[in-house]
């Protein structure tokens, strides 16, 4: 998809495979062991093409949300657990080659040097996000409270469920998220 004046309008069926084929390169170049895990679906809202790739889970560990990599839209979206994030593809508005990134991310992740977030409170998910599992410490010193911080790591070395406080988690943020956040949640 892509929006003009804030709406959501199909992409042209040309430049959805084009992305879909530049994708389908990076991911025969960069982690081709994992090209026979691609799939193309199809986009109800515009009748074309995306790809999507389930990246499988490591031995002995099945992820409720595995970690996937879709063309879905104009961008490149990258998710696992209940945290996800875009990337214009095939590079960033600044410029920035979004493949680095992308490629980045996921070695991030599978060497669990990245760990997701997800704030939940009465069965619902309010947020989420990362952080480097070498920062979680910080979030066991939140005092318990009515909200679950859930923790979810690659291979499951950093999984974990806090019960913590929704304000005193906040104070953990940065202060640009922050703002943001509070804006979403008054």
């Amino acid at each position: 998809m892509t929006r003009v004046n804030g709406t959501a309008m199909p992409l042209a069926d040309d430049s959805a495979q084009a992305i879909n084929a530049d994708f389908l390169h990076y991911v025969e170049t960069c982690f081709p062991q994992w090209l026979q895990c691609v799939r193309r679906l199809k986009d109800e809202d515009s009748g074309g093409d995306y790809l999507e790739l389930t990246i499988p889970d490591p031995a002995g560990i099945t992820h409720e949300h595995p970690l996937e990599i879709s063309t879905w839209g104009e961008e490149v979206t990258v998710s696992f657990g209940d945290y996800h994030t875009h990337f214009p593809w095939p590079q960033d508005h600044d410029g920035a080659e979004s493949r680095d990134r992308v490629s980045g991310l996921i070695g991030a992740f599978l060497n669990e040097k990245l760990v997701t977030l997800s704030v939940w409170h009465e069965g619902r998910c309010k947020l989420g996000s990362t952080t480097y599992s070498s920062d979680l410490d910080r979030y066991r010193q939140i005092a318990a409270g009515d909200h679950e911080l859930r923790i979810k790591s690659w291979r499951g070395t950093y999984n974990t469920v806090l019960p913590i406080d929704w304000h005193g988690y906040l104070k953990t943020l940065p202060s640009d998220l922050l703002t943001h956040l509070k804006a979403s949640f008054p």
